[in-house]
């Protein structure tokens, strides 16, 4: 069985040369036919809101019959990681790969759908191992979330990158591409 790979994307449309769609053609090019890549649509991804996302990624994680990688690119790393401090399906995955992903704030009321709760992780929280990716270029996630995420997850790998931009359909997947690996090899 080939290892699998979940990829939650970003927010917007994901058609062809859309939102996260390059990202993961590239994963998919590059990691090759060992790996089994998917990239389901989440509900409504040009208007999302936490609860169907959440719930979307719930149900694919447990239809799954091996533990998986799990990609969160962009808005959809903020899914997983809230879902993660929500649930107990940690065991489900083996490996969390966060890229582009923003750090929410309790500012603005309408960051709260997205936020994670004030006390999580709890020194006793056990996570899958973590992988953090940011792109000093990107031009929608400032790169300062990745420090806030490196604070927040210290036992995280945290990989700061340059020339991927937001969307990471140009630059070096290198260090993705081996965390990926590593993850699946449990």
């Amino acid at each position: 069985m080939s290892p699998a790979v979940l990829v939650t994307h970003s927010a917007g449309p994901q058609g062809p040369g859309e939102g996260s769609e390059p990202f993961v053609a590239r994963l998919r090019e590059q990691l090759g036919s060992r790996f089994e890549v998917s990239f389901p649509i989440m509900p409504r991804p040009e208007e999302p809101h936490y609860a169907p996302w959440s719930e979307r990624f719930g149900r694919i994680l447990d239809e799954s019959e091996e533990p998986v990688v799990v990609v969160g690119h962009s808005l959809g790393g903020s899914v997983l990681l809230k879902r993660l401090a929500e649930t107990e399906a940690h065991e489900r995955i083996a490996g969390l790969v966060l890229v582009a992903t923003p750090f929410w704030g309790r500012d603005q009321e309408w960051e709260l759908e997205w936020a994670l709760p004030e006390d999580w992780p709890a020194p006793e929280t056990e996570l899958p191992p973590t992988f953090l990716f940011h792109s000093r270029d990107d031009e929608e996630i400032p790169f300062s979330h990745l420090q806030r995420y490196a604070a927040l997850l210290p036992e995280a790998s945290v990989h700061p990158l340059d020339g991927n931009g937001h969307l990471f359909d140009r630059g070096d997947l290198d260090e993705i591409l081996d965390a990926i690996r590593r993850s699946s090899a449990g």
